[in-house]
């Protein structure tokens, strides 16, 4: 059976090193790029929004953030409208499960490394998962 993306994000905050077996796990890929990557800031207000937490154990809610990471881009995209965006990003939260609601808005606002210390953007580069920061062209001109 597949973990949960909480499970496995709980798993990594114990032992960084674990990271190393999620390596080609598409979801966390992309949690990781929204969470770290500038260019995919979400344009949605920072903190956390009003809804109505699911009551479902997990597992048995609605939706996951499997089924929903593949829809992250549409809060990225300028051609919505901003009530538009909030409340598809309120609807995602509302069929999730609580913990992996906190996990979305975690990444929503890129504090992924307060709710997890130990999975930083330097663990994540260094296992792969996101391309390292590029140094700026102003450094590199003096160079």
């Amino acid at each position: 059976m597949r973990k949960y993306v909480t499970q496995m994000l709980e798993e990594i905050q114990k032992d960084p090193k674990c990271i190393e077996g999620y390596k080609g796990d598409a979801v966390l890929k992309l949690i990781f790029e929204y969470a770290f990557q500038e260019d995919k800031k979400m344009l949605l207000p920072e903190g956390t929004p009003p809804f109505k937490a699911a009551a479902e154990p997990l597992g048995m809610t609605p939706t996951n953030l499997f089924s929903e990471m593949r829809r992250l881009y549409v809060f990225c995209r300028a051609d919505l409208t901003k009530l538009k965006r909030e409340s598809l990003f309120i609807s995602m939260l509302e069929g999730c499960h609580p913990t992996e609601a906190e996990v979305l808005i975690a990444v929503k606002d890129q504090t992924l490394h307060k709710k997890y210390p130990k999975i930083t953007r330097k663990l994540v580069t260094d296992a792969g998962f996101i391309p390292p920061l590029e140094k700026k062209a102003k450094e590199s001109a003096t160079s």
